[in-house]
């Protein structure tokens, strides 16, 4: 049986190691036996040691060893590891600007290529109507992208430009033949057959040089349009600027080696920028440290080795050395890119400067710590030992005995009084923050440490419509608020029909029925708690209307399949929930509801083997077969409309 974490906690107070909050992994993990009062009497009077002498005696030679010894080892081996972390810092930081270069373009490969697929299946039309509303949406979640133009073979198109903020975008239709960059564009395209990344453009209209991923789109043998996205020079400005710290550190892109993609110089992009120059050449960007960055000389600097494929150089700019790393970005094939940052050679070698002073520092404070360890023995064992006296009546469960230790002038063992003290509040607390009615049917069920079984269960996920959004204009406190307020709701009316809340997720709750405690109709009783969810929504929302509040929008999914129940997690943190594809596919009927009816106050929507174990007196119509992530096979879906007494079950 795990580990009860209580012992584990009283265990870190006595090694006057902090306790910040007591965590506690399931009522179904704790082991009684962990805390018995015969072992921690066994341990005292095997003790035959008085504490001050040991403290004193230990202290004084864990000092006298440990400190010689590291002292000695670290000047031996110190400024190797000094410079080997030097050298991987550089790896590392090429690889932050090479992962955020790439989120950025493959966010427009990504949004790109979803919008082409669905016009090139015909979902959508270029004459449709709600096609502007679809590609905006879609682009929104992709602050990366600039713009897009989609056209049809004959040169109509759709432009979409990214206004100032990420949900703000401008919609026009225009006929890129007039548009002599445009039609050339359409000419090139139209020759392709799978997507690839274009030169850099630069639009006289919008002042602005960008990078473009065009996809020519083929139904079959027949051409039907291409669609370019633009990922603007600046926006990778402002990601060179914020993985900057100049005059410290400067990072930089480079198209090729000689033209300047992204630079803190260039945030507000260049008048010397151009349709013939959309790009600035590097020896006259007015960076002087990488002006001549092909021809700078190799680093030689004595411990900094940087890995293989990076490019290692350096340079002097008035007085000041500087360092130079860059690497090429592969898998853009069409896109020569180049990532770099310069450093001063003075910040790569403060860390072996400190070492130094740390070293000195240390010798001195060696004598000073032989001499303080005997005055901090005296102080600690007070506290220690009032501590052990505590920790033994709570070994014993006998909390309301237990006196809180008092403050302590000595930082480590205030810090053990304030953390002994949260734990004895945390242990009287115990019946709030254990799940009391899980671990009462585990118990009452016989399912304490009995591993896992499969189950037929009806499963419910819920979820708040547009909760991001909403959180926006709330403050920290103001969400969290709202969230308990939600979660207490509809936890109240799972559990009113004997569901087992599995957890929380942000906004979302996760609950079952049929387990640990069987359940006749485990089905009905998901519905009349899905039922009773949308009648306290309602109820509330009424209260929230009145107040000024925008009112919650709620959806809610209920399927019923059968899945592993039980004790599933590490070792030393178990946790009794299920897993099974029927959890997978309650969440999909979840996010159905946006699609079935995306402005319903509150929507249910259960599957088909749930409507046929409902009982007379539930109201549900039928929403047709829906293909979802996932699932091979449609499922056939329901909307739970109402459970009205004495009225026969009846589908529309």
């Amino acid at each position: 049986m795990p580990r009860r974490p209580v012992a584990r906690d009283i265990v870190l107070a006595l090694e006057g190691r902090p306790i910040h909050k007591l965590r506690w992994t399931n009522a179904a993990t704790i082991n009684m036996s962990d805390l018995e009062p015969k072992r921690i009497s066994s341990s005292r009077d095997n003790a035959r040691l008085g504490l001050m002498p040991t403290l004193l005696l230990s202290m004084g030679l864990l000092v006298l060893v440990s400190v010689g010894s590291i002292l000695a080892l670290n000047w031996i081996t110190g400024r190797s590891v000094v410079q080997e972390f030097a050298t991987r810092l550089i790896a590392r930081g090429l690889t932050i600007q090479e992962m955020a270069l790439r989120r950025h373009l493959d966010a427009a490969v990504d949004q790109a290529t979803f919008i082409a697929t669905a016009v090139g299946d015909g979902h959508y039309l270029f004459s449709d109507p709600g096609l502007g509303d679809f590609v905006s949406g879609t682009i929104a979640a992709a602050p990366q992208i600039g713009g897009f133009i989609l056209a049809d073979p004959n040169g109509n198109a759709l432009r979409v430009v990214r206004g100032k903020t990420n949900t703000e975008f401008r919609l026009d239709r225009l006929d890129i033949t007039s548009d002599r960059q445009l039609a050339e564009v359409a000419d090139e395209i139209r020759t392709r057959k799978d997507p690839y990344w274009g030169p850099p453009v630069y639009r006289e209209a919008t002042q602005a040089a960008s990078l473009n991923y065009r996809v020519p789109i083929w139904k079959r043998d027949l051409y039907v349009g291409f669609l370019a996205v633009a990922v603007s020079t600046r926006a990778l400005s402002k990601l060179s600027t914020e993985l900057s710290d100049p005059p410290r550190l400067v990072a930089f892109m480079l198209y090729g080696q000689d033209r300047v993609l992204a630079h803190p110089f260039t945030v507000d992009g260049d008048r010397r920028q151009s349709e013939d120059t959309p790009l600035l050449m590097l020896r006259t960007s007015g960076d002087r440290v990488i002006a001549n960055f092909s021809s700078l000389p190799p680093l030689d600097e004595a411990g900094i080795a940087p890995p293989v494929g990076i490019l290692a150089r350096q340079h002097t700019v008035d007085g000041e050395r500087y360092f130079v790393f860059a690497r090429e970005i592969s898998g853009y094939s069409d896109l020569p890119i180049t990532i770099g940052f310069y450093v001063l050679a003075r910040a790569v070698d403060a860390p072996l400067r400190l070492f130094y002073w740390a070293s000195i520092i240390a010798l001195a404070m060696f004598g000073v710590s032989l001499i303080a360890t005997a005055l901090m023995a005296g102080a600690i064992t007070g506290p220690i030992r009032r501590a052990a006296r505590g920790a033994a009546a709570i070994g014993t469960f006998d909390f309301d005995k237990v006196a809180p230790l008092a403050r302590s002038r000595i930082r480590e063992i205030n810090g053990l009084a304030q953390s002994f003290n949260a734990m004895l509040d945390g242990l009287r607390a115990f019946g709030r923050y254990v799940p009391r009615t899980l671990v009462t049917r585990l118990v009452k069920e016989g399912r304490v440490g009995a591993g896992t079984e499969e189950r037929k269960l009806a499963i419910m996920f819920t979820d708040i419509v547009g909760f991001t959004a909403a959180c926006e204009s709330m403050t920290a406190g103001e969400v969290a608020e709202f969230i308990n307020q939600h979660l207490a709701l509809v936890a109240a009316c799972v559990e009113q029909e004997g569901g087992t809340i599995d957890k929380f997720i942000g906004d979302a709750v996760m609950a079952f029925w049929g387990a640990p405690g069987r359940v006749d109709n485990p089905a009905a009783s998901a519905c009349r708690a899905a039922t009773a969810i949308q009648q306290a929504i309602a109820a509330d929302n009424e209260q929230r209307i009145a107040t000024g509040l925008e009112p919650v929008r709620i959806r809610i999914g209920v399927h019923i399949g059968n899945v592993i129940v039980g004790d599933i997690g590490a070792p030393n943190r178990i946790n009794y929930t299920i897993v099974g594809d029927a959890v997978n596919a309650t969440q999909r009927l979840e996010s159905l509801g946006k699609v079935i009816d995306p402005d319903a106050e509150s929507i249910t929507l259960i599957s088909r083997e749930v409507f046929e174990m409902l009982p007379d007196g539930f109201r549900c119509i039928s929403r047709g077969t829906h293909l979802v992530k996932g699932k091979h096979e449609g499922l056939d879906v329901y909307q739970l409309v109402d459970r009205p007494k004495d009225v026969a079950r009846n589908t529309v």
